[in-house]
């Protein structure tokens, strides 16, 4: 039986291939048995950065958008996932602490053995975002193709904070998924609008202002 790569080896693992390379004779394709659905992690990183001048963090284009009042939610909105060093080379990052300390993060990420799911998103001033829990979907005709999934929560922040009700401000994300990919084709995420007992949250729409005033980022 050939040897399998360590990165196939790591995705057969993580999604439950079987990769039968032709023992038999019958055939050099893998077969690949019922992928995983929506599997939690435990054991995932991330870092959290808080930029207040609201500023963009990255962007998949080779330009950052511009904050304007009509388009501010939208340009402040992103997320990418990266299987590879490809991946973060594609991505422009804004010139600021924020946005460098998220790039530096995902340069540190060893691609052969795990990805990265970057995510950045505009939050009131007297706001936070907090990351409950991730989980990882597998494409179920591409076994190497990864969907991860992030819930969040929004809260309150202390009372000693100060802060302005008409500001805002960008909060982003970088999870480190202990589980290597080929590609990934789509990834989801949802919000809670309350750091309650931890559930599932509601398709998250970054444009969407909770009842009260706010924004639910």
């Amino acid at each position: 039986m050939p040897d399998l790569t360590r990165r196939r080896a790591l995705l057969a693992a993580a999604s439950g291939v079987a990769a039968l390379a032709g023992c038999s004779g019958e055939s050099d394709r893998p077969t690949v048995d019922t992928p995983r659905e929506d599997e939690t992690l435990d054991d995932y990183e991330s870092r959290h950065v808080r930029n207040t001048d609201g500023a963009v963090l990255f962007s998949q284009r080779e330009e950052l958008p511009t904050v304007t009042d009509e388009r501010g939610r939208y340009a402040r909105s992103g997320r990418a996932v990266l299987v590879d060093g490809a991946d973060l080379e594609a991505l422009t990052f804004n010139d600021v602490p924020e946005a460098e300390e998220l790039r530096a993060y995902a340069a540190e990420t060893d691609f052969e053995s795990a990805s990265l799911y970057l995510f950045a998103m505009p939050v009131g001033a007297c706001y936070e975002i907090r990351l409950r829990s991730v989980s990882v979907e597998w494409d179920e005709t591409e076994a190497d193709d990864l969907h991860p999934h992030a819930d969040f929560c929004r809260a309150t922040r202390p009372a000693d904070v100060e802060c302005g009700a008409d500001e805002t401000h960008t909060a982003g994300f970088a999870i480190r998924l202990p589980v290597a990919a080929e590609r990934s084709s789509g990834s989801g995420s949802g919000m809670s609008s309350s750091c309650g007992p931890l559930r599932r949250g509601e398709p998250f729409d970054p444009t969407v202002t909770p009842a009260g005033g706010g924004e639910e980022q």
